[in-house]
Parts: structure tokens; C-alpha cells; sequence
């Protein structure tokens, strides 16, 4: 009988795992190799080129993106301050045209005769509780100035009339105060009538149902003279009430005046 001994067989398996290192040395020199020469390198670039291209034009979309909304607020700010200063100029340009149809209008009252003089408007109706105005002309700057002296617009268009006066400036009641009341004639035919002040700059005014009256027509003072108070904007008929109510405005923005003009002896 033979017996296998134990020294044999440890010496074969040491002698098999022997081929182990020097293979796994060679193929590590290999790899080594094959990476610094670049070749694994480019292989590694040949495939992954693909996702890279890909997530590289996503990533320039999404910049271009954002700089194109970027470009869009930029010029959206840019509008609309271009329009919040075309609105400021036009209010500045409206206001000029305001105060030269009114420079026109004292130049040519004067040239009519008549004693003007010209004051600034330093306070007005939405600062104030009634349709009145503060004017900056006093017994300073005119001794004639006085309680009771006209006050107009322009050399046609009357708005109410002094009615206190101090050194430096003056308060104008305006005709359209609520409860005022006038003698007027309105329309081509001067239908007499009287017009109450609703505050505001409006007027109101009854005529017998059967007189003829049309939207636009003109509302004049009469005994104080003859000066437009306003232009007629609507009529009320009632079949079962004998008048008509008549409702009119000055044709200036009482709470938009800057000049005034005082007529005095």
C-alpha cells in the first residue's frame, strides 16, 4: 500500500501558486504602460465623446438661455423707463400749453383795455375744503387788490372772485363752491337762468322744458359781465317735472390751475 506524503503535496501547491506574481506584475506593467502612451486615454474619449458632446451643447443652451432672458428683463427695464419719461414729458408739455393759452389770454385782455394782472397758483382745491385757491398776490405786490376783484382763467373764462387779501397772497372763492349761486344765460338765445355751484368745478342750472338747449352749449355770467363760466355736458328731462336740469363744468381743471389773472381798477 502507498501513502500520499504531506510534504509532496504542500510542494505542488507551492510550486502552482508560484505563476501568480509574475503575471500579475506583467499585467500591471501593461496597464501602465498602455496609460501613460495615452492609448487608454484616447479610448476612454473615443467613448464617452457621445455624452460629453451632448451634455456640453445642453449646458450652452442653458447658458444662451439664461442670458437671453437676462437680455429680455434688461430691455423691459429699459421701456419702461423710456415711458414713465414720455409720460412725465407730456404732463410738463400739457401744463406749458395750460399756462401759454393763458399767458395769450392776459396779453390779450390787456391789449383790449382791460387791467390785468397775472398770479401763481400757490394752493388749490385738493388742498383746501372748499373750491377755493390761494394766490401769491398781496397788497404788496398790488396796492389796488381787494375783496370782491374777478378772477379768471384767461381773458374770457371767469372763475370766481377775491375774498380776502393779505400782504403776500390772497384766497379765491371760485363760483363752482357748493351753494354759490349766479345769474347766467345760456346758449345762443341767452335763456336767463341761475347756476348753483356743486363743488368740484360743476354747475347745475333748471330751464322750462320747452327752451332749447344742446350739450356744448355756452354758460355766461351776465351782471357781473359777460365771461364764460363754463360749456353745458348734460341734460336731464323728467316728462312728469316742467324743467330741465342742466348740469355744466368750467372749461378749466380747477384742481390742474397754475396761473390766475385778477382783473383790478
Amino acid at each position: 500500500m502507498s501513502y500520499l506524503r504531506v510534504n509532496s503535496f504542500n510542494f505542488h501547491r507551492g510550486e502552482g501558486s508560484g505563476w501568480k506574481k509574475p503575471v500579475l506584475f506583467a499585467v500591471t506593467v501593461i496597464v501602465l504602460y498602455v496609460w501613460g502612451s495615452g492609448a487608454f486615454s484616447d479610448a476612454f474619449s473615443f467613448v464617452t465623446y457621445p455624452f460629453t458632446r451632448f451634455f456640453g451643447r445642453a449646458s450652452e443652451n442653458f447658458t444662451d438661455s439664461l442670458r437671453f432672458r437676462r437680455s429680455l428683463i434688461l430691455e423691459n427695464d429699459r421701456l419702461v423707463r423710456e415711458n414713465t419719461e414720455l409720460k412725465v414729458e407730456n404732463q410738463v408739455i400739457g401744463a406749458l400749453k395750460v399756462e401759454n393759452e393763458q399767458l395769450r389770454g392776459f396779453r390779450a385782455g390787456n391789449q383790449n383795455g382791460g387791467k390785468m394782472m397775472y398770479a401763481k397758483v400757490i394752493a388749490k382745491p385738493s388742498h383746501l375744503p372748499y373750491d377755493e385757491i390761494v394766490i401769491d398776490a398781496g397788497t404788496d405786490n398790488n396796492l389796488s387788490l381787494r375783496p370782491g376783484l374777478l378772477v379768471f382763467a384767461d381773458r374770457r373764462v371767469i372763475l370766481g372772485q377775491i375774498e380776502q387779501v393779505g400782504k403776500r397772497s390772497s384766497k379765491v372763492k371760485l363760483y363752482s363752491e357748493g351753494g354759490v349761486s349766479l345769474p347766467i344765460a345760456v346758449g345762443e338765445a341767452g335763456s336767463p337762468s341761475v347756476a348753483l355751484g356743486l363743488g368740484n368745478g360743476n354747475f347745475s342750472l333748471s330751464l322750462p322744458r320747452g327752451i332749447s338747449v344742446r350739450v356744448g352749449d355756452t354758460v355766461d355770467t351776465t351782471i357781473i359781465g359777460s365771461y364764460l363760466l363754463g360749456y353745458v355736458g348734460k341734460i336731464n328731462k323728467d316728462p312728469n317735472d316742467p324743467f330741465q336740469k342742466i348740469l355744466f363744468r368750467s372749461p378749466y381743471n380747477i384742481f390742474s390751475l397754475t396761473w390766475v389773472f385778477v382783473s383790478y381798477d
